[in-house]
């Protein structure tokens, strides 16, 4: 941490750390703490990220990545406003649910769309809260109830696992199929297209299905 810290510090002028309110346990709003990612002085934009967002800092794209900037929600933890496993915390119109355990660092959704800022690539700015509120929400939900209504120690310890390995956890291909086929449908309603970027790396390629299974 402390050398993530100091790589922030050096990289790109601003605080070290990113707070942002968040919705917990039974509604009630807690400050997460991040390492900043992005540019201090980028202005307003999306709330919602994705790839090649250009307020991301020469390293935030690695720290994103690799999930290291998640690694200060330690302090949320042991303040008890998270837990290690569990749905991850949203921002407060992102939430479209109550939770009722604490949200976590890492958790099944967070493993099966580990890509997430890749494939909303092509979902333009003004309708990634729209996706992300409609679209990717009741998924996630789904998936986080399914694994809290057979969570254990073990479980827990395994998404653990996962998150540090950086493996993914399948989600359900046919649901996630759905998924792909509403982002095509909204993207087309606004005018865009979904193509798969340009890229000489075969896995941009995946369709997302097979994108959030891996």
């Amino acid at each position: 941490m402390l050398i993530v810290a100091l790589a922030v510090k050096l990289n790109s002028k601003g605080p070290i750390l990113f707070r942002q309110t968040r919705t917990g346990r039974d509604g009630r709003p807690f400050e997460i703490l991040k390492f900043r990612s992005m540019e201090s002085n980028c202005g307003k934009g999306p709330c919602v990220t994705k790839a090649g967002d250009a307020r991301l800092t020469s390293i935030g794209g690695f720290l994103r990545k690799t999930k290291l900037d998640e690694l200060p929600q330690l302090v949320n933890v042991l303040r008890g406003d998270m837990s290690l496993v569990g749905p991850r915390p949203k921002l407060p119109h992102h939430q479209t649910y109550t939770l009722r355990v604490r949200p976590g660092v890492t958790g099944a959704a967070s493993l099966a769309f580990r890509d997430e800022e890749r494939f909303l690539h092509h979902v333009p700015e003004h309708a990634l809260d729209h996706c992300q509120i409609n679209l990717l929400m009741p998924l996630k939900r789904e998936l986080d109830d399914k694994y809290l209504a057979q969570a254990s120690f073990l479980s827990d310890l395994a998404v653990l696992w996962r998150t540090v390995s950086g493996s993914h956890e399948p989600a359900d291909t046919e649901r996630v199929g759905h998924l792909q086929t509403s982002l095509i449908s909204l993207s087309q309603a606004l005018g865009q297209s979904v193509a798969p970027a340009p890229s000489t790396h075969a896995e941009s390629q995946l369709p997302i299905r097979d994108m959030v299974a891996r």
